[in-house]
């Protein structure tokens, strides 16, 4: 008799709407964005260059904005956005190209093999906690680092262990993606949007630490909760997961892969593959110490991350052609993600040169202006939310918002402390959200997971976060909550 999943692997695929890739929706929103040049009028606010414990920012100054000659989008602004795209995300494509090298490396190893193999040995038959235990220690590792990007490294790693225990693409890359996201969103020690955002607000850097504690500890409840009760019903109905389609084709490539390397048989490791294994689970902690202690770039952290994999390949026995020929196969797996974070960020490049990202901001402004007092609060959380989506990055969007919010907050008596909060939660709660945001692109891209399908599995949480935040926002206005 045939099981239920066996007959699901049978029945024909579901034909209709089919997504268009992301390079085209990306487009659609660089051409869209050259229009708008041509219809929203030309401003800026004045800057000043500030020394900042983040270093030299230049920041904007409140109450400034002013008309200038407009400059719409022509063809060569156009053509140019996505080389100048690269530019101005140059440190995130070179980080992702050395994660992909990384990877690259420690696969080609044998190294997430072995540790898939051994994890999944270790947890028998309570493969369950997995999920809640990985998200656990990730939200709270990225809480204090804040480096959501992180995801194009955990993901290459999750996806076969989460196909083994028997869960689906999507699971793996919701704990991929949400734990460094959430940690990042609601952390407590954030550089570029809670320590930057209090910087310009001028309270105490990192004050405000317990109300944001209790929110980043209800949100990661939430949030595995959310991924669990979707993976408990994909374990049990493979059929009512979001990438079945995507997972045969990904399933076939990693048993493909496996099949080449054992020739059918059980894998086996050798000791220099175990010494290796061990190097990587004391060089990735020591690493995560380096990012949190010296506050390094993506530039650094990048190069952190391919010492590791050389490291690691030469202690599994690998020759310097190998370890060549396994770092530009890694880099070759994530091209289109690191070529994606480019595009992305030609929007901004289009807006910029528009002279019109001021104009939105100023608007923005005026928006909140009329907003009771007690709603203040949560209207700059949604507005930054969807302002987001035209400046993804913490630290970007708060150097270019939170000195207008700051003296708004005082003119309409809002607490700074709220302001800081709403800033940063709203501000990142859509980094995986909208497309415009590189990583998170580049990470459903690894997946093989459509933009489309990913938003459907997303919003009930984006929402049932927002709901959260808002009731924080609330108390912490009403009440002064802000220990």
């Amino acid at each position: 008799m045939e099981s239920k999943q066996d007959l699901a692997q049978k029945a024909p695929k579901k034909s209709g709407f089919k997504m268009p890739d992301i390079y085209i929706i990306l487009g659609i929103f660089i051409l869209f964005m050259a229009v708008l040049t041509y219809i929203v009028p030309s401003g800026q606010y004045d800057r000043q260059v500030v020394e900042t414990a983040h270093g030299v920012q230049n920041l904007v100054v409140a109450n400034t904005y002013h008309a200038v000659p407009a400059n719409p989008s022509g063809w060569l602004d156009i053509i140019t956005a996505i080389p100048y795209g690269f530019e101005r995300a140059a440190g995130i494509v070179v980080l992702t190209f050395m994660v992909g090298a990384c990877m690259g490396l420690i696969k080609r190893a044998g190294l997430i093999d072995l540790g898939v193999q051994r994890l999944s040995q270790a947890v028998g038959s309570s493969e369950y906690l997995v999920a809640p235990v990985l998200m656990l220690v990730l939200s709270l590792l990225a809480a204090f680092i804040g480096v959501p990007e992180l995801s194009l490294a955990y993901l290459p790693v999750f996806l076969p262990l989460f196909y083994r225990l028997g869960y689906d693409g999507m699971t793996a890359t919701a704990v991929a993606l949400l734990s460094p996201c959430m940690g990042f969103t609601f952390g407590i020690t954030i550089p570029g949007s809670v320590g930057m955002g209090q910087q310009i607000a001028q309270i105490t850097m990192f004050s405000g630490s317990g109300m944001r504690a209790i929110v980043l500890a209800i949100v990661i409840v939430v949030t595995i909760a959310y991924v669990m009760l979707y993976a408990a019903r994909v374990k049990k109905d493979p059929t009512k997961s979001l990438t079945y389609d995507t997972d045969q084709e990904l399933k076939a490539e990693i048993a493909a892969e496996e099949a080449e390397k054992t020739g059918g048989k059980a894998l086996t490791f050798t000791k220099r593959q175990v010494y290796a294994g061990v190097s990587c689970l004391i060089m990735f902690p020591v690493a995560v110490y380096l990012i949190l202690s010296m506050n390094l770039g993506f530039e650094a952290i990048g190069g952190l991350f391919l010492a590791i994999g050389i490291i690691a390949a030469i202690i599994a026995g690998k020759s310097a052609q190998q370890i060549c020929d396994d770092i530009n196969a890694g880099m070759r797996d994530l091209m289109v993600g690191a070529l994606l974070c480019g595009v992305a960020s030609a929007i901004a490049v289009v807006m910029d040169k528009g002279v019109i990202t001021d104009t939105i901001v100023y608007w923005l402004e005026q928006l909140l202006a009329t907003t009771p007092p007690a709603l203040s609060a949560i209207a700059i959380f949604w507005e930054q939310a969807i302002f987001n989506a035209l400046i993804p990055g913490a630290t970007a969007l708060t150097i270019l918002t939170m000195p207008i919010l700051s003296p708004l907050g005082s003119l309409l008596d809002v607490s700074q402390q709220a302001i800081v909060s709403a800033n940063a939660w709203g501000g990142q709660l859509t980094d995986i959200f909208f497309p415009t945001s590189g990583f998170f692109i580049a990470t459903l891209v690894i997946a093989k997971v459509e933009f489309t399908k990913w938003i459907r599995f997303y919003t009930p949480l984006m929402l049932i976060l927002g709901a959260i935040c808002c009731v924080a926002l609330y108390l912490m206005q009403q009440f002064g909550l802000n220990f």
